[in-house]
């Protein structure tokens, strides 16, 4: 049975909400009733039928093609299933996902995996800003998981992010793990100003030497770290091989918060 498949017929002259378009909502509903789901988000009344040419009938794995940054919502909520996305995700991307995989060729909008619990979400491209940041109504970011992008990221990175993994491929900007309460944070290349601005617990692990500091954060010196060689060998096996050695400058922080989190410069 081929994978169902949502093919956009054109730009969209409204955002799109997909929030209802999982696996879990899609495995008993017949054709018909996919496409008459609303999708749209103003007083213009869209359905699936409107804006996707749908294909195939297996619900549990489901795929987009050729959308933009107007599609909002796409898994968010997944609790289990794949998603494949041949193009760009809208804002909320993943946004409190339970389980599951999510795979974004192109790039996502704001606040990509907010609040997730587990489950993983792979983006090609760039994310906006948020990214694994505070779900509206929500008070603590990404919980659970593992959220690699290809790219760069935006600002607020993993703010109040409470546990899981994040990898970023390229930079990130400024307040890198702002507020984090636990998890852990790499990136690749270079970051924006105040990272680990007001870091509880959790661990920020650089590649790159940092341009600015806070004076807030303690330089302990150069450390051999066994659980980088661990975390190295693990990445490798989820096939995101990425060097890191054992050794790295450790910085104690935010000690203007609670200061038990730490930033690792990878030596």
């Amino acid at each position: 049975m081929s994978a169902l498949l949502f093919e956009l017929k054109g730009k969209p002259d409204q955002r799109l909400d997909l929030s209802p378009l999982v696996p879990a909502k899609l495995k008993d509903l017949k054709p018909k009733e996919i496409e008459a789901l609303v999708v749209g988000t103003t007083r213009d009344k869209l359905s699936v039928g409107d804006c996707f040419k749908v294909k195939g009938k297996d619900a549990e794995t489901i795929g987009f093609a050729g959308t933009d940054g107007r599609c909002d919502k796409i898994g968010a909520g997944l609790k289990e299933g794949e998603i494949i996305v041949e193009g760009d995700a809208g804002a909320y991307l993943g946004a409190g996902m339970k389980g599951g995989k999510i795979e974004v060729k192109g790039n996502a909008g704001v606040l990509a995996g907010a609040s997730m619990a587990g489950g993983t979400i792979a983006i090609g491209g760039d994310a906006g800003e948020r990214a694994a940041g505070i779900l509206v109504g929500e008070t603590l970011g990404m919980r659970g998981g593992l959220l690699t992008i290809g790219g760069n990221a935006g600002p607020l990175l993993g703010e109040r992010m409470r546990r899981g993994l994040v990898i970023v491929n390229g930079d990130a900007g400024d307040y890198l793990g702002g507020r984090m309460i636990a998890g852990t944070i790499l990136v690749k290349h270079r970051i924006g100003r105040f990272a680990g601005y007001g870091l509880r617990r959790g661990s920020l692990i650089l590649l790159d030497q940092p341009k600015e500091l806070l004076p807030t954060f303690g330089d302990c010196g150069v450390m051999d770290f066994t659980y980088l060689r661990l975390l190295e060998h693990w990445l490798r096996e989820q096939g995101k091989p990425i060097s890191l050695g054992s050794r790295a400058r450790r910085l104690m922080g935010d000690m203007a918060a609670l200061g038990k989190g730490e930033m690792l410069i990878i030596a």
